[in-house]
Order: C-alpha cells, then structure tokens, then sequence
C-alpha cells in the first residue's frame, strides 16, 4: 500500500469515489501502481482503502491473485502490522481495507529529518523484525519491504503492504506492466536475479530499512536502478555507522547466500536477547520516540548526526527501555508533518487550564456586536431571542464565521469557550472556534486556526493561509463520555516564539494538542469566533463564549 499519515491527505477529485460500502471516503492519501489509497470512515472508526486500479481488476489472472493475496493477508496477526480488515474480492472496484495508522512513514521522514538516533534506531529494527514474524507466520512473503511501507508510530513502527502487493506479480520478477518487481536498492540478490523469493528475501530487506534507519540510506543506493542490482548481487555492505550491537546482526541478514540468513523469528530472539521471545509481548511494548523527530523537524536539521560507540551493556539497558517504554517520551499518538507536532490524547488526564476572563457573551442581548440577521431562532445567522446565537449553512453553502466584536486587547495566551448544541445538525457538519492572528480584514495573507468538532463523534484542526485551507490533523475520535450532539468545547491558542500552540478540549477532556512550528505569517492581533461547516443543511446554537487569558 502507498505510504500514508497526515501530511500527505490531499483533497477528493471528481473521478474519486465518495462511498465504498459502509466505507465514507474522506480524502486521498496516496497513488501508487496499483491502485488508490483513500482515508476512510468506517463503522469503527477511521480507515485506509486502497481502491484497486482498473487496467488491474479486470485481468482474471490478476483477481484470482488479488484475492488469494488478500485471503492469506487477513490471517497475519497485529503484531506491528497495518492488518487488513475488511475487501471487496468479487466486485468491480475491488478494494481492501486496512487499519489506519496515522503517522508519517520512515521514507518521508529520512527525506525530510535524516536518520533516526538513539534508541528509535533499535526499536525500529526490533518493531519491524517482529513484523516479519507475524506476516511469515501466517505464510506470506511481504516482497516489498523498505522504508516508505514502515509507517511510525510512537506505539512502535507498523509495516503495511505485505503480501498484497504479490497480487502484481505474473510468476517473475516482471510485472504485468513489464516493470522490475520491488524496490532494487532494498531487493534480496535472489529476487534480483529472477529466483524465487522466500522469507529470506524479507530479512535482507530489513536489513536494508535497518542501515537506511541509521545512515539516511539503502547500503546499496545508486543513481541508478542497474547499478543499484549490481550492488546487491556484488557488493559488501558498508556496516561501520550501525551501533556495535545491531552490525553482527544486520550482517547476517545481510548474507548473500539466503540460506544464511535468520529467520524473523531468530532475528528477534538475537535483536531482544532472548532465545524464548514472544512476538506478542514485544509487540505489544515496543515504543518510538517521537519527540526527538520533533526537534529534528523544527529545527532542519538534515546533516547527519554525529554517533558515539556504545558499550555492550550500554546498548542492552537502551534496548530494555525500548521495550519496556522507559525511553520513550511521548507514549500518546504523534504526528509530525510539514511543522507540526500533534498529540492525539485520548488517556492523558490534562485539564483544561484557568486563566482570567477578558470576554464574556452570552448572548442574552441582540445589541453586543454580533452579526445579526433577525433576532429569531430561526434566523440565518444571529441572536435567538433566548440567549443563544445560532449559525445556519444551507445546502451546497460550505461555511459560515461569526467573529466576536473584539477588534483589540485579546491576549496571545487565550482559552476560548463555548457551549455547543448541533443535535439537529446535517451529516458531516463541522462546528467550532476559531483563532485568527491576520493584520486586517483585508490581509491577503490571513493565517487562522479552527478547532472543531462533529457530532458523530469526531474533532480536528484545521489551519488557514492566504484564504487556503488544509487540514492539519486526521478526524480524531473523541474519547469515551463525551456528549454527541452537545458539547462544551474549549480551544487553546497560544502564540509565541515563532509557533502557534493549540489544543482541543470537548466536555473537560483533552483531544488534540499540537504546535505549528510554520506560524511566521501569524502577526496581526488575536481574534476569536464561531465557525460551522457542512455540505448538507444545518443549523447548530452556541451560548456563553468566553475568552480567557492564560498564565
């Protein structure tokens, strides 16, 4: 499957379905050879599908392997996989289901940061090595191992695309479409050669994403795809920069001879150092940390780092904090992308904080400022006549603001608030806050932040430059307890040193928590409103808006 995480959602086209079964497309998260990958909603919550190409689906030859494929894929285990979840296997479009995992993949982030360090480097290797147990144990070969399949999670790394991907393949390592099967600078010598792959092919290329991990690159990278196969047939591995402890090992799985080479499983046991190990006690423990990602991606830092030896007990204490999570930072979901650090905190027990309040409406009266169009409670935007401002988006609309009549002396530390009531709202209908740091009404290059809520169930952020909108954050499920259809919300926007810090509370408990780093057009003065999006019709109400200033 194309890598995926939340940077790289990129809005619907029209040729883009919008409903695959009980599946609700929300945009596209990557394009590959094979078919779509698509960010979905689904009974349990958020999912990836990967919308098989055409030209494909209907080759009978291709969808009896398709289906073969993607039968003996939804029998591997979870332990560090991506697993499949549900497949259309039958119908035109055929389409498979994975869980989501909402992190950036380690292709993108060696690109973007450079190598991981310290103890990530080691639980990658551990994360992906117990990967492979899994998706050999259930008798597939993944054939396609290399860092854009190891997407990165603070619970571990998580391998997606195994076995699928062997749908393509006609019986050698020549595709339908006449193209070398694999990526050749992560390709066995065998499969380069035309043999036939087996789990040994796998464990070379873990061997491959392991020095990748460490250095920046494959150990046989070339400018060119020749060049790159001859290097894995011919060519020695250069291990010098891999930590002490990890070299026998990577070298070993690096052996040209795949009859050499360990299993996943006696790689695990060799990489935790015990020769009874449980691949589902170390999946389940295993941990990144991503914090130390985040300082590498605000500051852009792509030289690669300066390494030290580490003595033998040394790297065993650093690999006992791996899989105890003792090294790891953040034990919550994070993200990283195009700036951004993000928290998704769905167990961390973090209050919304207590400030002084500088502004209070509650909108018992229709002459405080408000955008008013008839003080009914029907109206389409303004008073009710009882103490509420109602927001009403009709059909085909797409979004309305109300901006608190505050034009100065609103601080750069603030919690706005804001009691919500969508319970008659449309499907898909967004409500919110926003926080808005442009110069003027007229600035071209406006930059606002809305956090926002929808009533079934799920928040996220969004962020606003020069009138264009991305989403800076997957729809993230609110956690247990809270209120569907009536919410308090409250939205933490805190400028300052060059970074705009957010946070999201609905009913008292924290959802999302993230800093753009990328904040140097949020000059103007802070102001605060409502927001409501839909692409159906819908009304929702608010009462008691307060802005407060935080510490």
């Amino acid at each position: 499957m194309t890598s995926y995480g939340l940077h790289s959602a990129l809005a619907l086209e029209m040729s883009d379905p919008v409903q695959l079964g009980p599946y609700r497309i929300a945009s596209r998260l990557g394009q590959g050879g094979m078919g779509t990958v698509y960010l979905a909603e689904g009974p349990s919550g958020p999912v990836a599908i990967k919308v098989i190409n055409r030209v494909l689906a209907v080759d009978p030859e291709f969808r009896a392997r398709f289906r073969r494929e993607v039968s003996a894929a939804r029998r591997v285990r979870r332990f560090c996989t991506a697993p499949v979840l549900d497949a259309q296997l039958d119908d035109e479009p055929l389409w498979v289901v994975t869980e989501y995992v909402a992190g950036p993949d380690l292709g993108r982030m060696l690109r973007e940061n450079g190598p991981l360090a310290g103890s990530n480097v080691e639980a990658l290797a551990v994360g992906v090595a117990t990967a492979l147990t899994a998706i050999h144990g259930a008798g597939l070969v993944h054939r396609d191992l290399k860092p854009a399949n190891v997407l990165l999670s603070p619970l571990g790394p998580r391998v997606i695309d195994f076995g699928i991907a062997r749908a393509l393949d006609a019986g050698d390592r020549q595709t339908a479409t006449d193209q070398v099967f694999g990526t050749p600078d992560y390709m066995a010598p065998e499969q380069v050669q035309g043999e036939q792959v087996g789990p040994p092919g796998d464990i070379f290329a873990w061997g491959c994403v392991v020095v990748a991990a460490t250095v920046g690159t494959s150990p046989f990278a070339s400018t060119s795809m020749p060049h790159a196969m001859y290097r894995v047939v011919h060519d020695e591995p250069d291990l010098r920069r891999l930590d002490p402890g990890l070299r026998p090992i990577v070298a070993a799985a690096l052996n040209k001879d795949p009859a050499q080479r360990p299993t996943a499983q006696e790689l695990l046991a060799a990489l935790v150092q015990r020769p009874d190990v449980d691949s589902a006690q170390v999946a389940s423990s295993v941990r990144l940390d991503l914090s130390a990602l985040r300082r590498a991606s605000q500051s852009r830092v792509h030289s690669r780092p300066a390494r030290h030896r580490l003595a033998e007990g040394s790297r065993r204490r650093r690999l006992r904090d791996v899989l105890t999570g003792a090294g790891a930072a953040l034990v919550v979901s994070a993200l990283i992308a195009a700036g951004v650090m993000v928290w998704m905190v769905n167990s961390a027990p973090e209050t919304p904080p207590r400030g002084q309040v500088v502004y209070h409406e509650t909108f018992a009266a229709d002459e405080s400022g408000w955008n008013n169009e008839g003080t009914r409670v029907d109206t389409g935007q303004g008073y009710t006549g009882d103490g509420r401002y109602t927001i009403r988006v009709k059909r085909g609309a797409g979004h309305r603001w109300g901006t608190a009549p505050v034009k100065t002396g609103l601080p750069d530390r603030a919690l706005a608030s804001v009691k919500m009531n969508f319970s008659g709202a449309g499907p898909g209908t967004w409500n919110g806050v926003y926080c808005e740091y442009s110069k003027d009404d007229q600035d071209a290059n406006d930059i606002l932040y809305i956090l926002q809520i929808r009533g079934d169930g799920y928040a996220k952020i969004a962020k606003v430059v020069g009138g264009t909108s991305r989403n800076m954050t997957s729809d993230i499920p609110l956690p247990e307890g809270t209120a569907r259809g009536n919410a308090l919300m409250r939205a933490e926007c805190v400028r300052g040193d060059g970074k705009v810090d957010l946070a999201l509370w609905a009913d008292e408990q924290l959802v999302i928590r993230l800093a753009d780093t990328e904040a140097s057009k949020a000059v103007g003065p802070p102001r605060f409103g409502l927001y409501v999006e839909s692409v159906s019709e819908t009304r929702t109400y608010f009462d008691d808006f307060v802005v407060t200033r935080l510490p």
